[in-house]
C-alpha cells in the first residue's frame, strides 16, 4: 500500500495470529469502528495511537508495518517486556474523507481537556483504563519544515511535550526526552541530519501535553518529508525504524535516574520550504518569486497533489523542493494569475510546466 489514502477498509486484523487481541473500544461520530490491537505479555504498558488527524496516514502505515513484523515473529524481546496497545486509526471519519478534523469538524488533538468528541473520550478512557507507562502520539507533518542548521527538509520530527507552561522536566518527561535522544543518535547519520524537534509550546488541549501531565512518558512522532517522496514511502520506512528503536530501548527498562544530555541540541523545526518556488517571475512589470504548496485532494479514493499559491514576494529566506527560474522566460503574468490561497488553474499549471 503506497497511496496516502488509508481507511478502516485497509485494516486487515483477520490476518493477525493468536499473539494479538483485537478489541473494539467504540465508534466515531459517524459510527465507524475504533479498535485497539493488543499484543505482548510484559509489565511495561505502551499506548500508541495514529491518524487522530484523518489525513495523516504515513505513521499509521509505519505502525501497521511494525504490527506485521510482530506477526512474523520479529522483536519477541519487546513483547516479553512490554504490553503494546495500538489504535491504528483514531479518527476513521476524517480518514474516510481525508480531512484533519473529525465528522463534527473538531481537531481531536485540541480536544484532550474538553473531551467533547466520542473519539477523544475513547482515547482518554482507554488511557485511564491501562495507565500506560509510555504514550506514542503518531502524526504526519507538512513538507514546509527544515531547520537553521542545514538545507535538508525535516524527514522525522519528535517532541517530548511539556506538561506545564514553564517547560518543567520531571523523571517522566526525562524518559521521553531520553528516548528521542536515542532515536536521534541511532538514525541521524543514516538519514543525513534530517531529524528535528517539533515546536514545544505548551497546550493543555493537546493529547501529548495532557498525557504527559498525567505522568505517562509521552512522545510525539511526526512523519516528515524526504526529497521527491510525496507519498512518504521513505518516511514510512524511517518512522518504522524509530518505533522499533524506541520500543527496544523501553523494553530494557529505562531507569528513573537517567540523565539527558543531547536532547536540547537536536535542531528545531523551522518553516523553510515551499513545494515549488517560481523565481524571477515577471508580474505586473516586477520580478517576484512565487511560493507554491500542494493541496492534497481526495478524488476516487486517490490523493492528488494540486498546486496552490501561498506567497508572493522576494522569499529569499526560503527553499523550494523544486525551483524554476524565469529569468530568461519572456512570459508576462498579472497579479490575477497568482491569487494567494487559490488552487492554480489547469491552464496556468500547463503554462508554467508544473
Amino acid at each position: 500500500m503506497s497511496d496516502k489514502y488509508l481507511t478502516n477498509d485497509d485494516l486487515c486484523f483477520d490476518e493477525l495470529g493468536s499473539l494479538f487481541s483485537i478489541n473494539k473500544i467504540g465508534c466515531s461520530v459517524n459510527d465507524e469502528s475504533i479498535s485497539v490491537v493488543k499484543v505482548g505479555k510484559g509489565d511495561i504498558q505502551v499506548l500508541a495511537w495514529s491518524q487522530m488527524h484523518g489525513n495523516e496516514s504515513t505513521s499509521t502505515k509505519s505502525l501497521l508495518d511494525f504490527i506485521n513484523a510482530l506477526n512474523d515473529g520479529e522483536f519477541t524481546n519487546i513483547l516479553d517486556a512490554c504490553t503494546l496497545h495500538f489504535i491504528p486509526i483514531l479518527n476513521p471519519d476524517g480518514a474516510r474523507v481525508y480531512t484533519r478534523e473529525n465528522f463534527n469538524k473538531v481537531d481531536l488533538n485540541r480536544d484532550a481537556k474538553n473531551n467533547s468528541q466520542p473519539e477523544s473520550r475513547l482515547l482518554n478512557d482507554y488511557f485511564l483504563k491501562i495507565n500506560p507507562d509510555y504514550c506514542f502520539n503518531l502524526h504526519d507533518q507538512r513538507t514546509i519544515y527544515g531547520s537553521d542548521k542545514d538545507v535538508n527538509p525535516s524527514g522525522l520530527s519528535f517532541l517530548s511535550p511539556c506538561y506545564d507552561s514553564k517547560g518543567s522536566v520531571n523523571s517522566s518527561r526525562s524518559k521521553s526526552m531520553y528516548i528521542i535522544e536515542h532515536i536521534y543518535s541511532q538514525l541521524s547519520n543514516v538519514i543525513k541530519d534530517r531529524i528535528r524537534l517539533y515546536n514545544d509550546d505548551y497546550n493543555e488541549n493537546c493529547f501529548g501535553d495532557h498525557f504527559q501531565m498525567k505522568g505517562s512518558s509521552t512522545i510525539l512522532f511526526e512523519s516528515g518529508f524526504f526529497e521527491k517522496d510525496y507519498n512518504r514511502e521513505i518516511t514510512r520506512k524511517y518512522m518504522f525504524f524509530s518505533i522499533v528503536i524506541a520500543l527496544e530501548l523501553i523494553s530494557n527498562n529505562i531507569s528513573d535516574k537517567i540523565v539527558v544530555y543531547n536532547y536540547k541540541f537536536i535542531p528545531k523545526n523551522k518553516v523553510k520550504f515551499y513545494d515549488i518556488i517560481l523565481k524571477n517571475v515577471l508580474i505586473n512589470c516586477s520580478k517576484l518569486n512565487v511560493g507554491i504548496n500542494y493541496v492534497e485532494t481526495l478524488k476516487d479514493k486517490t490523493i492528488s497533489f494540486v498546486p496552490s499559491v501561498d506567497a508572493i514576494g522576494d522569499l529569499n529566506n526560503f527553499i523550494g523542493h523544486k525551483e524554476i527560474d524565469f529569468s530568461t522566460n519572456l512570459n508576462k503574468f498579472s497579479s490575477n494569475d497568482f491569487i494567494i490561497g487559490s488552487v492554480m488553474s489547469e491552464s496556468l499549471i500547463k503554462t508554467l510546466n508544473l
